[in-house]
């Protein structure tokens, strides 16, 4: 069935969140009257000065993120932030939006910060939510140059902890760009190193905050999310464990352990560690946050009592 420029337009804007670029109309067999005329009767509404969206469309954060990265021109990606954010990643918006574009032009974009880069290979690349976007690998790399290391390394392990990247995956990229001397070549080589073989990535941003805590005050490094079982079966998964001492400590976010169900579940589960000769310490969010030296003072006497 022989389809109007209308149709194509709109199939072509239902895939990239309402929106099109004017070359991508020219593609379709759109003249310059055409798209003029379009305009006029504001059926295609300006949002950059190559950028249209179809009247109608939803404006979500997803038609801006598009709409930037097809006015960024060929070879563009959302980058950086953006790229987190379209990942998944805690502590990222859409409010601000990153594009990294090739070498040989810088697009000036309102409200968009732009990024260079002499090297955006194919596996660089993907497409999520239908939008062109830094690998995670690459995007983990690219937030090592770009915000507070302690950020970056959270975004690192919350990646490996869900298992959507992977430490060789990291590698790679680090060996792609770190020969030219890019920001976070450094950062990135120094969390890459530490987590070597065998490493376990903190489940939440509660236990990495944990650990520090206890990392920071001289504790030995406990054993991490072990599972352990009594005479009879399996009982649990554990975050933080001190084998020789027989402690175990587990940090309780208000998500998962604030409903009595929850505090009921958890009771259940320490008494059976109990039964069988372990100590449990839980900590919370504001012990941790808020009260770091109970935190301390607690794992303390509880490991010393084991001496």
């Amino acid at each position: 069935m022989a389809t109007t420029l209308d149709d194509r337009i709109a199939a072509l804007a239902a895939r990239q969140h309402g929106v099109v670029a004017r070359s991508q109309l020219v593609a379709l067999g759109a003249t310059d009257a055409a798209i003029r005329h379009r305009q006029t009767r504001k059926r295609l509404i300006v949002m950059y000065p190559r950028v249209l969206r179809v009247a109608g469309a939803p404006q979500t954060d997803l038609t801006r993120v598009m709409a930037a990265v097809l006015a960024a021109g060929p070879g563009a990606c959302a980058s950086h932030r953006t790229a987190a954010s379209l990942f998944g990643l805690p502590g990222f918006g859409l409010r601000s939006i990153d594009v990294t574009v090739p070498y040989g032009r810088r697009p000036r974009l309102t409200g968009i910060t732009v990024y260079l880069s002499g090297w955006l290979p194919d596996w660089h690349r993907r497409v999520v939510n239908g939008i062109p976007t830094t690998s995670l690998a690459r995007t983990l790399f690219d937030l090592c140059g770009s915000v507070h290391p302690q950020r970056a390394e959270r975004s690192l392990d919350t990646a490996l902890a869900r298992r959507v990247v992977t430490v060789p995956a990291c590698w790679r990229v680090l060996a792609d760009l770190a020969e030219h001397g890019r920001d976070g070549t450094v950062l990135m080589r120094e969390l890459l190193t530490a987590r070597g073989e065998g490493y376990v990535a903190p489940a939440s941003e509660l236990e990495a905050q944990l650990l520090r805590v206890l990392r920071e005050a001289g504790l030995p490094a406990p054993a991490r999310e072990i599972d352990l079982g009594d005479a009879d079966t399996w009982v649990g998964r554990v975050e933080l464990v001190y084998r020789e001492a027989h402690v175990l400590i587990e940090a309780d976010s208000r998500l998962h352990h604030s409903s009595l169900l929850d505090r009921r579940a958890d009771k259940a589960r320490d008494d059976r560690f109990k039964a069988i000769g372990w100590k449990v310490r839980r900590f919370t969010w504001e012990d941790v946050t808020q009260n770091p030296t109970y935190v301390v003072r607690t794992v303390r006497a509880a490991l010393r009592s084991f001496s």
